[in-house]
């Protein structure tokens, strides 16, 4: 029990440690908030303009303007909130200049403390970025309201989107242990992110053929399932949903297998 507590205590310290940072670096995260507003104000005008001269009914058969300029503006703010690229590059670097040895002191496993450390990184961001920027991108967008029945779905989607963007970004840096460079996977993950994430416009304005292929890949989850529960586009459904959910178990098993197998090669003073 005495165990238990102590770990507890060790990855509450590195969320802490985390969302202290984030705030340390305020004039950075700030930067980013008003970039992120000048972008929601660009996608607010093209979609505007895609839409203009229709009647405000939904188009593709799913969302109106208002939920898909809505839709853009989250995804700014979610992809400023979310693990991404630098959690790939902290722990490449980290795992090339042996900085990850001492890590592997600390009383927690190694891949409990970097979900941690991610998970106190998106709560410093989310509260000097994401929630000033969703209060006036919503001012902009109004009127929004959140349907006391979706939260439950909508805080749902959101756990299993974070999860499997920290795996994402886990195993990629990971990979450090087995080539040279991670780079390439970074930059390959991103344009599936683009192309089957959703993260360029809603998974239900594409081809049929491809919305129904992409919704079988982990991509998806990571950003169009979260967003479109946001903006209740009747496309992401149960099954959607569970789809994501067991992705996220098989990335996170997988973490844990390619883990042990890194550290594996782990090599400390000859032995």
């Amino acid at each position: 029990m005495a165990a238990v507590r102590r770990g507890w205590q060790t990855h509450r310290a590195v969320v802490g440690m985390q969302v202290k940072l984030a705030f340390h670096y305020r004039t950075r995260a700030l930067a980013q908030g008003i970039g992120a507003l000048l972008l929601i104000g660009l996608q607010v005008a093209l979609w505007s303009a895609v839409y203009a001269g229709g009647d405000g009914s939904a188009r593709a058969g799913w969302l109106t303007l208002h939920q898909t300029t809505l839709y853009a503006a989250a995804g700014t703010v979610w992809v400023l909130c979310v693990p991404g690229l630098a959690l790939a590059r902290q722990l490449e670097a980290r795992i090339r200049d042996g900085r990850i040895v001492t890590e592997l002191l600390l009383p927690t496993g190694f891949q409990s403390q970097w979900f941690s450390a991610a998970m106190g990184r998106t709560l410093g961001v989310t509260a000097l970025v994401g929630v000033p920027s969703m209060l006036a991108g919503g001012a902009l967008l109004y009127p929004f309201s959140l349907d006391p029945a979706y939260v439950g779905r909508l805080v749902l989607t959101t756990v299993i989107a974070f999860v499997v963007l920290f795996d994402f970004s886990y195993l990629i840096g990971l990979s450090a242990f087995f080539i040279r460079r991670v780079e390439g996977l970074n930059e390959v993950r991103e344009a599936l992110l683009l192309l089957l994430g959703g993260s360029m416009m809603p998974i239900s304005l594409y081809p049929q053929g491809l919305r129904d292929l992409a919704v079988w890949t982990p991509f998806v989850h990571g950003f169009y399932t979260p967003l479109g529960t946001l903006v209740r586009d009747p496309f992401v459904d149960s099954r959607i949903i569970a789809l994501g959910g067991c992705w996220a178990v098989v990335l996170s098993g997988a973490s844990v297998l390619c883990t042990r197998a890194a550290l594996r090669k782990l090599v400390i003073a000859g032995g």
